[in-house]
């Protein structure tokens, strides 16, 4: 019963800028965007529950910009650089990823990085680990998902060894190109060449899910109103 709006309306609503993402992430919730990636198929795009917000507004829509992290046993020569140099190649609208197969081991993400991210333009990060500095993530009303908070530095403990590669987050594939799509409910992820679909998509369901909630305040039943609307 999904009604798909023409491509041509996804490349405009997705095209060009910040506004357009923003657009996306007033009008959209996950789980409308998971209901669509399931009738498509792609029933594994949902992150681990144990992943939600952890400082800033928590919703956010970008393009994912993905890091590996991997365990380290001390410090290496040059301290933090691949993690800089993602930082300082993202651009407006991205999400960075920072991957490190659920580890727990330290905060990989705080303050200072987060303000040049915020300096970068970027919409958020994302991470199946722990970030710190949470106040200051705060102040910076920067979106930053995660498992959870440590003060413990990453230095000597974990570090960025690839950068823009397919990573895994609780069984979950995301690739840089990809789309973050993240709110109080969870965070999903849509494969890149899925967004032109799903998104117009999602909005077109969203705008029946809105004629269904209306109908039911008016006394419709349930059973009558999802007859007529086909929507959950």
């Amino acid at each position: 019963m999904l009604r798909f709006y023409p491509l041509e309306q996804g490349r405009l609503l997705m095209s060009n800028g910040s506004r357009d993402y923003a657009e996306v992430a007033d009008h959209l919730h996950t789980a409308v965007v998971s209901d669509i990636l399931d009738h498509l198929g792609y029933r594994n795009q949902v992150l681990s529950p144990g992943i939600g917000c952890v400082a800033g507004p928590p919703r956010v829509v970008g393009r994912a910009r993905t890091a590996r992290v991997r365990p380290v046993g001390e410090s290496p020569a040059e301290p933090y650089a691949l993690l800089l140099k993602g930082i300082d190649s993202l651009q407006s609208d991205d999400v960075l990823v920072l991957a490190s197969d659920g580890r727990q081991s330290s905060g990989l993400f705080g303050g200072l990085l987060g303000t040049a991210v915020v300096a970068a333009g970027a919409k958020g990060v994302l991470l199946d680990g722990l970030t710190r500095d949470q106040a200051e993530l705060e102040r910076l009303g920067l979106p930053t998902f995660a498992a959870g908070c440590s003060p413990l530095d990453s230095l000597g403990r974990d570090d960025v060894d690839a950068l823009d590669l397919a990573v895994s987050m609780h069984g979950v594939v995301i690739a840089t190109g990809d789309l973050v799509v993240a709110d109080e409910d969870g965070v999903v992820i849509v494969p890149g060449n899925l967004v032109e679909s799903v998104i117009p998509a999602a909005l077109e369901k969203r705008g029946r899910e809105s004629e269904m909630r209306a109908a039911l305040r008016d006394g419709m039943s349930a059973s009558e109103a999802f007859r007529k609307f086909g929507v959950l």
